[in-house]
């Protein structure tokens, strides 16, 4: 991390307004209330979370693509409109909200997109009664992880997991307690 400026006071409090202390206060708590450090850390949390966006970017659209390529092979283009799959209450507000922002340009390449990445990973969830493992996993969803040789309950615990690390870094909290390396 580059810092081309000195902290002064100045510099301190503007931050402290802008940011907020509440913000700032797992930063403070771990530099043991040395602000010019939790200013350093919090700078050094946002260089680590934009690394770590690039790849889980990446996860989010090649994990929608490949759902939605599978989806669309057993139950059409438009699956998210076909009655046949077991949809429960969450995920048809999901999908009529995304229709909702979409307005009179509903197809399915703007509803894979604007539909969130916690929504594909919930389709790896169990269901309801198990209606997403028996009506979107066995006859289609498995085939979006060739080289993945593991349960559909590990996929989406993993995915799980990325979802809430992402939405960590999107929503700008401190990821700096965790296990970067892990997690990379």
């Amino acid at each position: 991390m580059v810092n081309n400026f000195t902290y002064n006071d100045t510099i301190i409090n503007a931050l402290e307004k802008s940011i907020s202390l509440d913000r700032l206060s797992a930063y403070l708590q771990k530099t043991l209330g040395d602000k010019e450090k939790a200013f350093e850390l919090y700078a050094w949390n946002t260089e680590i979370s934009a690394e770590l966006y690039a790849p889980l970017q990446g996860l989010e659209i090649a994990l929608r693509n490949a759902l939605h390529k599978e989806l669309s092979g057993v139950y059409g283009a438009t699956w998210y409109d076909n009655s046949q799959i077991p949809f429960n209450y969450i995920t048809n507000q999901k999908i009529n909200n995304a229709k909702r922002m979409l307005k009179n340009t509903v197809d399915p390449s703007r509803m894979v997109a604007e539909l969130s990445f916690g929504f594909w990973v919930t389709l790896l969830s169990k269901g309801d009664q198990g209606a997403y493992h028996n009506e979107l996993w066995t006859p289609a969803l498995h085939k979006s992880f060739p080289n993945v040789k593991k349960k559909r309950t590990e996929v989406h615990k993993e995915l799980g997991y990325l979802r809430k690390l992402r939405n960590r870094i999107a929503h700008h909290e401190p990821i700096f307690k965790r296990h970067l390396t892990a997690d990379y």
